[in-house]
């Protein structure tokens, strides 16, 4: 007959919300007051501030709801803090999601350290790519980019990378003036941009090629805010309000957008009606500076749209330009408030089992669980969690077919339970009970965090005969 007993254990424990997974040892909640869905959040994060000790693993930083659930987009950029250049690998950068929720929100952003070992990145598909940061290769993932009207030469439409290029580019003007420039090819911010024209070949002539890049989002229905982007204009054309010379523009859902909405404040930029390009002759190279462009989206507010951004060319073969662009964003939301860093709660554990030591008739040779055997007992707790538990005791009530006065050898080991390999002794905890003692308490003090790949394991120990 199996014989069973009541067991149940006892421990220090902070109340937490749901946990995102076990996997992860740290979180800090963010709170957004007077959220709308479909806006941008925006939140720069020193983790060292938080209180992390050790390297961060930027591919473990997530945005999660309460419900555990995470975010569809978002995205954390190791490289920017607080809108400008940041060193990599130094346990800070900003955070971005699209929020999913209206009203008073609150989210968790969930992290950790590579001595925890390293978390699978998200997935490309996750990330807003506003910078140009998480593209793959050359490729804008989240963008889709366009061209018609081309001839035999390519125009350039691709991410470019201050990491995998030079600062300075020569460009020769071929077809047009043939004058070679020094061209300055950095990104308005971090290391990625995006660029669009003709700088690498010519123009092909005789066909006004268009080209471009564009992204579909949902704008808030309410304090929808701006869609801003950042352009650079280099090359030697300049822009006029007819074909006649290349030139820039923004389209919405198809339409054009007059650029005199867009609050363009560069001398340099000339502004007509529908288009906006450089000022000076076509003769000259200019380099425009970054320049910011700023969309009301007021006028969209609750609907889906598609930005459009475009170079057309001037019907001839000659004097290159093209278009660099960077730090785009939409909708944000930045009144975003910390609360303190949470370490993963403990995730406590508990399984039991028993075996044969002796019997009054076999001994110690293939014992029976009969009447007058000995029966050893042994108690596995487990911490999951990256917090320890303190004073963890384990409570047994033995039932009626046990001798209590017989209770000995109550004992804590570290490791995974060994029923009949671990050697009796007598080692429990100064709050656990003596031998002979029903109901018994095993005091295990503290059991040190652990994670659910590598857990904390304690095992308790205590001998009994059956009568």
């Amino acid at each position: 007959m199996v014989r069973f007993f009541f067991a149940m254990i006892v421990f220090s424990l902070v109340s937490h919300a749901q946990w995102f997974n076990n996997d992860w040892n740290y979180r800090v909640a963010i709170s957004i007051n007077n959220s709308v869905i479909h806006q941008t959040g925006k939140i720069n994060i020193d983790f060292v501030a938080l209180g992390l000790t050790g390297a961060l693993d930027e591919a473990s930083v997530r945005v999660v709801k309460e419900d555990g659930t995470l975010l569809v987009k978002q995205e954390f950029t190791d490289i920017l803090y607080n809108n400008t250049d940041d060193s990599l690998d130094n346990n800070r950068g900003e955070v971005k999601f699209i929020v999913e929720d209206t009203g008073s929100v609150t989210y968790y952003i969930y992290y950790d350290k590579i001595d925890n070992g390293t978390k699978t990145a998200l997935a490309s598909n996750y990330a807003l790519n506003g910078n140009f940061e998480h593209s793959t290769g050359t490729t804008p993932t989240g963008w889709t980019v366009g061209s018609v009207n081309l001839g035999a030469n390519q125009p350039n439409n691709e991410v470019h990378s201050e990491a995998n290029e030079n600062a300075i580019v020569s460009v020769v003007d071929t077809g047009g003036t043939n004058q070679t420039r020094n061209v300055d090819n950095t990104a308005r911010t971090g290391d990625a941009f995006h660029l669009h024209g003709f700088r690498t070949n010519r123009e092909s002539g005789n066909t006004r090629e268009q080209v471009w890049i564009e992204k579909s989002f949902s704008v808030p229905a309410t304090d929808s805010g701006s869609f801003v982007y950042w352009f650079r204009i280099q090359g030697w054309d300049q822009a006029t309000d007819n074909a006649q010379y290349d030139r820039f523009r923004l389209y919405v859902n198809g339409t054009i957008i007059n650029p005199n909405n867009l609050a363009i404040s560069n001398a340099s930029v000339s502004v007509f009606s529908e288009v906006y390009g450089k000022q000076s002759s076509y003769s000259q190279y200019g380099d425009l500076g970054w320049t910011q462009s700023t969309l009301n989206l007021t006028a969209y507010a609750g609907t889906d749209i598609t930005v459009r951004l475009e170079q057309i060319t001037a019907n001839d073969d000659g004097w290159k330009s093209w278009q660099l662009i960077d730090d785009i964003e939409w909708s944000l939301n930045t009144a975003i408030t910390f609360g303190t860093q949470e370490e993963q709660p403990i995730a406590l554990g508990l399984s039991k089992e028993s075996c044969v030591l002796s019997d009054l008739i076999n001994g110690t040779v293939n014992p029976k669980r009969i009447p007058g055997a000995t029966i050893r007992y042994a108690i596995e707790v487990k911490n999951e969690g990256s917090s320890s538990a303190s004073d963890v005791k384990m409570s047994d009530t033995l039932g009626t077919d046990f001798d209590g006065t017989s209770i000995v050898n109550l004992q804590i080991q570290s490791g995974v339970c060994d029923c009949l390999g671990v050697t009796s002794a007598s080692n429990n905890g100064v709050n656990g009970t003596a031998d002979g003692v029903n109901p018994i308490v095993l005091d295990f003090g503290d059991v040190l965090g652990g994670s659910v790949a590598t857990p904390m394991i304690e095992c308790g120990y205590f001998e009994v005969q059956l009568k």
